[in-house]
């Protein structure tokens, strides 16, 4: 009689492990990836944006995206506290945050090419201004090439030319010592006045004159171009809460004690592109007030 033999000991059965996944994890761990997508582009153009605006850049883009990384963050905290039929709510949301926050960083990109493109043409004009403007009290102070053209009625009228004359030597100088954009076009706006001075007492007459004059206008030309490139939406308004128009309405910045002596003489802050005898018929601009006589 054949014999049953059973095993003794418990018997082992294959064991299937089970994984707990709570309900919509998958689409919180999808929209948060999607949030920390969105900051990392954002924080990493916040900088650019930062350097932009100190360079002339709009600063209000730097607040938007600074506003959207807030916003970002609070959507981050809602995420995680969020229940299955909420988040489901919140994936709308998440959308149209991303969404704004790559048009900020194209907008981001987009303002620091600008300001660094502006940066690279305002130095060139500051450049050429100074370069226009030393070239210009080298020939007019140093070699004096108009003096031989000039004419006076009376020793008076002399004497309060060379005040002149010296004091925006002076004016010059400081204006150049400042090292800014708006000291070059000061001083670009003095030596025009000081050659067109000039000019009314017969160096007009010289062949340097004209060439002079047009080379020192358009140098100043140019950097009030600049400078006014520069003015940003933030930057216009605290200049309209001071009575300006623009960083370079006060170009000139005479001295007190200058403007007085002028007066005295008869000399008037005029429009140089108004014809006929240096009397104002409307408001200069910036880049065109210039001392006449």
């Amino acid at each position: 009689m054949p014999i049953s033999i059973s095993p003794t000991g418990p018997i082992s059965t294959p064991t299937r492990s089970v994984t707990s996944t709570e309900p919509g994890d998958s689409l919180r761990a999808e929209l948060v990836e999607q949030i920390a997508g969105a900051q990392g582009e954002l924080e990493s153009n916040i900088e650019v944006l930062r350097q932009a605006a100190v360079a002339g850049g709009d600063a209000g883009a730097l607040g938007q995206a600074e506003a959207q990384l807030h916003a970002l963050t609070r959507l981050q905290h809602k995420i995680s506290r969020a229940d299955p039929a909420t988040l489901a709510a919140i994936r709308a949301e998440v959308v149209a945050s991303v969404a704004a926050s790559v048009a900020l960083t194209q907008t981001a990109r987009t303002s620091a090419a600008s300001a660094q493109t502006a940066e690279v043409a305002l130095h060139a004009a500051q450049t050429e201004a100074r370069r226009a403007v030393t070239d210009f009290t080298h020939d007019f102070y140093e070699r004096k090439i108009f003096d031989p053209y000039l004419e006076f009625s009376s020793e008076e009228e002399k004497r309060a030319y060379r005040e002149r004359e010296e004091q925006r030597r002076r004016e010059i100088e400081k204006a150049h010592a400042e090292g800014t954009p708006d000291g070059d076009l000061r001083a670009a706006n003095l030596a025009i006045a000081q050659l067109e001075d000039a000019g009314a007492h017969g160096a007009d007459q010289s062949p340097d004159y004209n060439t002079g004059l047009a080379g020192l206008k358009t140098a100043r030309d140019s950097l009030a171009a600049r400078i006014g490139e520069q003015m940003t939406p933030t930057k216009a308004t605290a200049a309209i809460a001071k009575g300006q128009s623009a960083p370079a309405e006060n170009s000139l910045e005479l001295d007190p004690e200058l403007l007085a002596s002028l007066r005295a003489t008869g000399v008037t802050v005029a429009d140089t592109t108004t014809q006929g005898h240096g009397v104002a018929k409307g408001q200069a601009s910036p880049a065109q007030a210039a001392i006449r006589v």
